[in-house]
């Protein structure tokens, strides 16, 4: 694929932010499991975990790693969307985040940046016409074999981190976590065959829409586009 080298590019840039923070981590002073409930219903369903814990002695800082899998059969939009039963969704999120005061307990209003990758997995049946340059095709093959979407961005983001009160209005270990954000994605869609595409009209109309085959197309294309980004997040803290 010729936009691999950029996707691994984008890999060692993810790791290698995460292994400078590593002796830091060591350090941390606080540890928060987190959930993201939002991600389960999106299109390309996850189950998403967190964890967050303090960086720096300053305490301004941060750092987030989120991992998330899903399948096509656990899917909300699934009666909506003909997904495979082979379809399956990575998501993962890496978030440097720094709180506006000095945040002992990792709360109050904060700025983020964040790293985002998402791969889905997926199979494809389907009929390609052979020998078609002169005309109508002369035969049709029937092609089984695997595609991948692999979507890689960034995004700034802005938020706030609240730990919640029982009845009694003490703070207790459960947090609640709310952001918005803006950023940009890269959309990469490797088809390990590239059949003949009788219309490429490109977000609306044609086989090759944005839309068609649940997102995956009929062909090899890479283009970016914009992200708004919107999340809550429910956490517990561990210590």
């Amino acid at each position: 694929m010729k936009n691999l080298h950029k996707l691994l590019v984008f890999a060692c840039i993810f790791v290698g932010i995460n292994v400078s923070f590593a002796q830091d981590s060591l350090r941390q002073r606080h540890l928060i499991f987190k959930v993201t409930p939002l991600t389960i219903v999106d299109i390309d369903n996850t189950f998403q975990v967190a964890i967050e814990h303090s960086l720096t002695k300053s305490k301004h800082w941060s750092l987030t790693e989120e991992f998330g899998y899903g399948k096509a059969n656990a899917n909300f939009w699934g009666n909506i969307y003909d997904y495979s039963s082979f379809r399956e969704n990575f998501r993962v999120r890496l978030e440097a985040r720094k709180y506006q005061k000095t945040a002992p307990d990792l709360t109050g209003r904060y700025f983020a940046y964040e790293l985002f990758y998402k791969q889905v997995n997926d199979r494809m049946n389907r009929s390609v016409g052979r020998e078609c340059e002169s005309g109508p095709c002369n035969y049709y093959e029937k092609l089984d074999y695997s595609v991948s979407k692999y979507v890689v961005g960034g995004t700034g983001k802005i938020g706030y981190q609240v730990r919640l009160k029982d009845e009694d209005k003490k703070k207790t270990n459960f947090i609640f976590d709310f952001y918005v954000g803006l950023g940009l994605r890269r959309i990469m869609i490797d088809h390990r065959v590239d059949g003949i595409v009788q219309n490429n009209f490109f977000f609306f109309g044609g086989d090759d829409s944005l839309f068609a085959n649940d997102g995956l197309g009929y062909k090899d294309k890479a283009y970016n586009i914009p992200h708004l980004a919107f999340g809550i997040k429910f956490g517990y803290f561990i210590f």
